[in-house]
């Protein structure tokens, strides 16, 4: 029995091919978007919120002590503090322009930083004196200095000379002196060329036997005397017990005149007792104590 020929299967026809092609492109996309990577961005930082930023409080100053004037008591009795050797160390002597108490300044007529410093205390409100060198019992010399030999034209010449070398000078004190003050005829030239100026004068009573306070009176001189020295001796305990001394005069007198010199011991003293000496007197320039006969 012959066999059947076998049929020949279809060739597909280009549709055919067109849908296989199209199934094999979905099927592969499909694929592709199943295993696509899941993009995920990517967590930004956190940021806070900005703090709301509180405005500046006010800067508060400081209150300023006012310190009220009051009326003087008429229980404090009347200090001036002379200063004396005035004019030779200006960084040490400002010091004492800034202590804020109303000291007195007596300036030696030739020493280098005079002028200077005389037209600065002056301008700062202080009172300026001139420190006039006398003649004293050792026979010490110093530029300007006055002797006992001298005639009266020459004497007068010097006192003049001395208080045209300190601008704004008020009064006249002494600078050593324990010989010339206890002769009579000499002091009388000496207050006569200071009156002449119109000052004032104050007797440093460097010695016991002094007669500036007798030839004053006699003058008619607007005069006062040094009562208390504060640092005759440097030692800080014993300057500071100068100035228990200063105040228990003062009470008693009711008036009176200490003089110190621009040492750095002095100062100390000055700014230690500072409050306690304005609570127990009134200080004031020289002018105020002296007194007129």
């Amino acid at each position: 029995m012959p066999s059947r020929p076998k049929k020949k299967r279809p060739v597909p026809s280009a549709l055919g091919w067109a849908f296989l092609a199209l199934f094999i492109l979905v099927t592969v996309l499909a694929f592709l978007w199943v295993i696509r990577p899941v993009y995920r961005p990517k967590s930004r930082p956190r940021v806070n919120p900005p703090t709301p930023v509180k405005p500046p409080s006010p800067v508060i100053k400081p209150k300023r002590l006012i310190l009220k004037r009051t009326r003087p008591s008429p229980s404090k009795p009347l200090v001036a503090i002379i200063i004396d050797d005035m004019g030779q160390n200006p960084r040490l002597e400002r010091k004492f322009f800034e202590l804020g108490l109303p000291l007195t300044f007596s300036f030696l007529p030739y020493a280098p930083f005079t002028k200077k410093l005389a037209r600065e205390a002056h301008t700062r409100g202080f009172e300026v004196m001139v420190h006039i060198p006398l003649e004293a019992q050792n026979h010490q010399y110093t530029p300007g200095l006055i002797r006992l030999d001298m005639s009266e034209s020459r004497v007068k010449y010097l006192v003049r000379q001395a208080i045209l070398a300190v601008p704004y000078a008020v009064g006249v004190n002494h600078h050593m002196g324990s010989l010339f003050t206890e002769d009579r005829l000499h002091v009388r030239w000496l207050l006569e060329a200071v009156a002449a100026e119109g000052l004032f004068y104050i007797d440093s009573r460097t010695t016991k036997n002094t007669v500036v306070p007798v030839v004053a009176r006699e003058l008619g001189l607007p005069f006062a005397e040094r009562r208390v020295f504060l640092d005759h001796t440097l030692a800080d305990r014993e300057i500071e017990h100068s100035f228990r001394i200063l105040v228990k005069k003062a009470r008693k007198e009711g008036r009176l005149v200490a003089i110190g010199h621009p040492h750095p011991q002095t100062l100390k003293a000055l700014k230690r007792t500072k409050v306690w000496l304005t609570e127990e007197v009134l200080l004031v320039p020289a002018s105020k104590i002296v007194r007129h006969p």
